[in-house]
């Protein structure tokens, strides 16, 4: 995971999902969405395959890889029956989606689908780039849905300054410092930070690009 190649790192959050968030828009969640899209679109300049890499396991719920059964995703449980599929195409097969997708990966591959349509999900390390979504603490603001803790704060400026300034990864939990490791060295470009939901949210781009 740790060889250098082009990589960016994107919150887990459904609300980049426009269904999911009803019309007319958040402006906080089109600000996200806006920097989130222009991330994948870097990506898919710069990588064909995609290994996503988030702080659980990328498993569905009878413990099987989701991207191994090709079959589509959806985001049905959080409130619209999105469809997303892992690469191009439809989904494989005549089963029906899979409701059991874990976010992040649901997040990535709609991603995929909605800036770099050509690009394929796999579980393979040889992966040409790779896709952190990471969320940072969920108590930053009296919105947090964890109750806000201003102490968290320091939490969530010690996770961007590892991935981003070279900061010391130390006490950061495991993707967060494989984050950090897989755009040291290169050129790291913020494209969003904040919190408008109470969720640390990074949207950064870097790596080897």
């Amino acid at each position: 995971m740790h060889r250098p190649r082009p990589a960016v790192v994107i919150p887990g959050a459904p609300l980049l999902v426009p269904e999911l968030v009803g019309s007319p828009g958040d402006p906080d969640a089109d600000r996200v969405r806006a920097a989130v899209l222009q991330a994948g679109r870097w990506l898919g300049a710069r990588a064909h395959t995609w290994r996503v890499v988030a702080a659980g396991p990328l498993t569905g719920s009878d413990g099987a890889p989701p991207l191994a059964s090709g079959r589509a995703g959806t985001f049905v449980g959080f409130g619209a029956d999105v469809l997303v599929t892992a690469a191009p195409g439809g989904p494989s097969g005549d089963k029906g989606p899979d409701p059991h997708w874990p976010l992040p990966l649901l997040v990535a591959s709609w991603l995929r689908g909605s800036s770099a349509p050509s690009a394929l999900l796999t579980e393979d390390d040889d992966a040409d780039g790779l896709v952190f979504v990471l969320d940072g603490p969920a108590t930053l603001t009296a919105r947090a849905p964890g109750g806000h803790r201003p102490e968290d704060e320091a939490v969530f400026a010690a996770q961007v300054a590892a991935v981003c300034d070279g900061g010391p990864a130390d006490g950061l939990d495991d993707a967060w410092r494989a984050a950090a490791a897989a755009f040291a060295g290169g050129t790291a470009e913020i494209l969003y930070r904040g919190a408008p939901f109470g969720v640390g949210y990074l949207v950064a781009v870097g790596g080897s690009a």
